[in-house]
């Protein structure tokens, strides 16, 4: 009896678990696996609202503990702030079209 096989079985299991998730992270980009900030990278509101604008940023869940402590946040001026800090507060949830809204109008805050 060749006690090898069960050894070589395993391994050939094993190669085509890790190939198959392999495949599985680079095909979802590994956006999946990892949460991501939206706002990670910009230095400005304004450059967050363009990114939103032009669907190259989407969040409709955003993480307001992260976002309200972001760079992004704490450099807007106080009316956006408030309006994004309502709409926040209105679902306990903050999406990107909030933050574009609130942006361009903080008196969107205030509607429901």
């Amino acid at each position: 009896m060749n006690k090898k096989q069960p050894v070589k079985t395993i391994f050939l299991l094993a190669s085509m678990f890790s190939l198959t998730f392999g495949l599985l992270l680079v095909a979802t980009g590994g956006q999946v696996y990892a949460a991501k900030n939206i706002w990670a990278g910009d230095n400005t509101m304004e450059e967050l609202v363009k990114k939103i604008d032009k669907g190259k940023a989407s969040d409709d869940s955003m993480n307001w503990k992260d976002f309200k402590n972001s760079k992004v946040f704490k450099q807007e001026d106080s009316e956006t702030k408030k309006c994004i800090e309502n709409r926040q507060d209105l679902s306990n949830n903050l999406a990107d079209y909030e933050v574009l809204h609130c942006f361009k109008s903080s008196d969107y805050g205030y509607k429901n």
